[in-house]
């Protein structure tokens, strides 16, 4: 029986982020766990609930934050959030997260009948968006309340289909770039109106990944689309924006960084070590528990060791390490498993570290 004496946090979560990012000394080691839509059974309610209801958002992120005193809450439009809002259907199944049914688009050269979204009235935005605002009531003045949006090459493979997006890199890529300003400027119709809520906001963007493009590819049709939206996220809240990428995207950090990406969230089939390396001078690295095989199907010491072993490795990064799944953790996951993510950061990375002891 594991007997260790966990210590409790001595900062709230907004005091410890708040002297991270300044440099200040701090309690722990920062830790966000990815969760959002597939915790949704933790409270009782199915997966599509969570989806329709702006209550049922908030009541989960207060819910979790209670259990777990984790570094941030917040919502996520999901990757389909736009293209619903655009007029693609989207499945909402009750026990696991949505997908796409059927694209708007059936052929790229109609980009043009589509048109830039009202986020107060399209889809399921003004959900997310109400749903914001309740947490930032409920918790905004203890722990950092944050908005993630799609990327903008994510969000376009929800518009047209992840397959013909791909072919149309090579087969039209003016009608392809004439989606991806549209969807961009959807994003940023979001980040507006989440702005005046006093958010933070981040990105996830699988589609970028290198597991699909070639970084050429992403030079093209992904690195200015995403510039265009950290740019106006700091022109109206003066700081950054992070990203998550799933899957590869080594090959990619670099062009990233000069996106202006402030933080980067490592999948964990890369090295946290390798982007301290690469990408430490040049933002806040975090990462990267592996969500399936450690925190859903693994014992408390699996995720203990793994945890520490992630803190060893991205410990003393320039800008900042942040502990971290290396993905969304799925629904079944037990929350006592989240908890062990947690202790370690509370155990291994309380501060001062000697990663020699680790």
């Amino acid at each position: 029986m594991d007997t260790t004496v966990i210590k409790k946090d001595e900062m709230t979560p907004k005091e410890r982020m708040i002297a991270f990012s300044k440099g200040l000394e701090f309690d722990r080691i920062p830790c966000m766990p990815h969760m959002g839509d597939s915790m949704a059974p933790l409270i009782g309610i199915n997966i599509d609930e969570y989806y329709r209801s702006a209550d049922n958002m908030a009541n989960l992120e207060e819910f979790l934050f209670e259990k777990l005193g984790h570094d941030s809450v917040g919502v996520n439009t999901t990757l389909r959030g736009v293209g619903e809002a655009l007029g693609s259907k989207i499945a909402f199944p009750k026990n696991s997260i949505s997908y796409v049914e059927e694209p708007v688009l059936k052929d790229i050269k109609d980009v043009d009948n589509l048109d830039v979204i009202n986020p107060h009235k399209d889809g399921k935005i003004p959900v997310c968006l109400e749903a914001l605002e309740k947490i930032q009531k409920k918790l905004g003045h203890v722990v950092g309340v944050g908005c993630n949006v799609a990327g903008p090459l994510s969000a376009a493979s929800a518009v047209i289909g992840t397959d013909k997006l791909l072919r149309a890199m090579i087969k039209n890529p003016e009608k392809l770039h004439t989606l991806l300003n549209l969807v961009t400027e959807c994003n940023i119709k979001i980040i507006e109106a989440a702005s005046n809520l006093g958010v933070g906001f981040s990105m996830s963007d699988p589609v970028s990944s290198t597991s699909l493009l070639s970084v050429k590819q992403y030079r093209e049709f992904s690195m200015p689309y995403v510039k265009k939206c950290v740019d106006k996220v700091r022109s109206l809240t003066g700081v950054g924006m992070g990203i998550h990428i799933c899957g590869k995207s080594k090959e990619i950090w670099e062009l990233v960084a000069e996106a202006g990406i402030t933080s980067i969230s490592i999948d964990n089939i890369e090295d946290v070590e390798e982007a301290k390396k690469i990408l430490g001078n040049k933002m806040l690295i975090s990462g990267n528990v592996k969500p399936v095989e450690t925190i859903k199907n693994g014992t408390r010491e699996d995720i203990m060791r793994e945890a520490k072993e992630c803190i060893k490795r991205g410990y003393g990064s320039p800008k900042g390490y942040i502990l971290r799944t290396g993905c969304q953790i799925p629904a079944g996951t037990k929350l006592e498993n989240i908890e062990a993510l947690m202790d370690a950061a509370r155990l291994y990375g309380r501060y001062p570290i000697n990663i020699n002891e680790l």
